[in-house]
């Protein structure tokens, strides 16, 4: 099932590309609710269970991001999983090139990348950057904004500016452990003022969260 709360990305571990993607995802975890999840292949050895995995984490994701800088063989298969399921998706390509065009295509092969193995890219949707505030703007404003939970979680902040904080710290428990309880938030409310029931009633009404009762009770991301 997907979870419209979580986003894929794949890239190559470049460090000048990698660094990029792990601050937008503890930014983008920090001011919003969404769950980015970054492919981490290196360790897998099994073909098969590198299909599964990847497949599976697309599949489950409301959105995928594929840095496509230098063809890396990771990202061109899930770009074409993506492609196959198929799955929305964005594609990123990195312009800057250290020391000229020679120099960058040395340093890519030299940490193992490969020429472009993608091909017929044109009228994807598409950005390119040079530096990572221009990364994390069109990434956010050209792809993120549209999907649907964006949406919610945008109306939400318009409409209730001062329970931003709070509920940020209540995605980041249900992020870290897949919920939280109600204990747990109104701990986290203690000397702000605000109620605990006023923050869940209105994050579960904007859709944000869903509160289950019973044995499995607690706060969690909404199935839908």
């Amino acid at each position: 099932m997907t979870k419209i709360h979580q986003v894929f990305v794949g890239c190559p571990f470049l460090p000048s590309i990698r660094n990029n993607y792990d601050r937008l995802k503890k930014d983008l975890e920090k001011e919003t609710p969404l769950h980015i999840v970054l492919a981490d292949t290196t360790a897998i050895s099994s073909t098969d269970y590198l299909l599964e995995h990847i497949t599976g984490l697309i599949r489950d994701s409301a959105g995928c991001i594929f840095d496509v800088t230098g063809g890396n063989p990771n990202v061109s298969l899930e770009v074409g999983i993506a492609h196959a399921l198929p799955a929305d998706f964005l594609l990123t390509l990195y312009t800057r090139k250290p020391r000229g065009q020679r120099d960058a295509e040395k340093a890519l092969e030299r940490i193992g990348e490969v020429r472009p193995i993608i091909s017929d890219l044109q009228g994807r949707n598409r950005i390119e950057y040079k530096t990572y505030n221009v990364l994390k703007k069109k990434v956010f404003d050209r792809y993120l904004k549209r999907l649907p939970y964006m949406h919610r979680w945008i109306n939400f902040n318009k409409r209730n500016r001062n329970l931003v904080k709070p509920a940020l710290e209540v995605f980041s428990e249900i992020r870290t452990s897949g919920r939280t309880v109600r204990p747990r938030v109104i701990a986290m409310l203690d000397g702000t003022g605000i109620q605990a029931d006023t923050l869940l009633k209105a994050l579960s009404q904007a859709k944000l969260l869903t509160v289950r009762r019973g044995r499995d009770g607690g706060i969690y991301y909404p199935s839908k």
